[in-house]
């Protein structure tokens, strides 16, 4: 019940992962996940926060290759509205209207070229025939995260884009992964979810037109 619960998050989460378990179940769940390294946590001397947070409305969504995902939003959400309380930035995250008018907007675009899905289809469908001996895949989603900041009616908006990547890789190819490993892709997205909102989020803090 729970592998089925995970492969049905990793569909909507990753291009590759919902590709591996459509070709190869059995190869999906041995599948290896890492979190790209490029960006990484926001280092302490570097985070912002503003002396008096204010409170702000929530507008989220997930999307693949510029497309409209609901599941996925209603899946990542959660995980975006903890990731922002966790900033400091604001008193409160609501997906209701705020007092003072405040409003965040948050696109998170997983992009997979077709080219790539289309190779790592190929390569896929080898690895799991050959149950991982010969072969292998190695793949990535990537994430471009748009954040727009309007402070109150009237004030202009602050934009900022943080771009992301986790990795998956299976089978036999010996390549040196640019990331962190984690345990599952669920793990994975949620570390590119947090990380993500945590260097969007100081983006905008460190603007001086945010409300500080």
């Amino acid at each position: 019940m729970l592998n089925r619960f995970l492969s049905g998050r990793a569909k909507l989460l990753s291009a590759f992962a919902a590709l591996m378990l459509l070709i190869a179940p059995t190869a999906a769940q041995a599948a290896k996940w890492f979190v790209d390294n490029t960006l990484g946590d926001v280092k302490a001397e570097d985070k912002k926060t503003p002396a008096t947070p204010k409170p702000v409305q929530l507008i989220f969504e997930f999307q693949r290759n510029g497309e409209p995902n609901p599941r996925a939003t209603k899946e990542v959400k959660p995980w975006i509205i903890e990731s922002l309380k966790g900033t400091g930035a604001f008193s409160e995250v609501a997906e209701a209207p705020v007092a003072g008018g405040a409003v965040l907007s948050i696109t998170f675009n997983n992009i997979v070229p077709q080219k790539e899905l289309d190779k790592a289809k190929k390569d896929a469908f080898g690895a799991g025939l050959g149950f991982g001996l010969f072969g292998g895949v190695v793949a990535t989603d990537r994430y471009d995260v748009t954040f727009e900041y309007l402070p109150g009616e009237g004030a202009p908006s602050i934009k900022t884009l943080v771009q992301h990547a986790l990795h998956m890789k299976y089978g036999k190819k010996d390549v040196e992964i640019p990331g962190t490993q984690v345990k599952n892709v669920t793990e994975a997205v949620k570390t590119v979810v947090r990380q993500a909102t945590d260097h969007g989020v100081n983006n905008l803090v460190s603007d001086p037109a945010f409300p500080q």
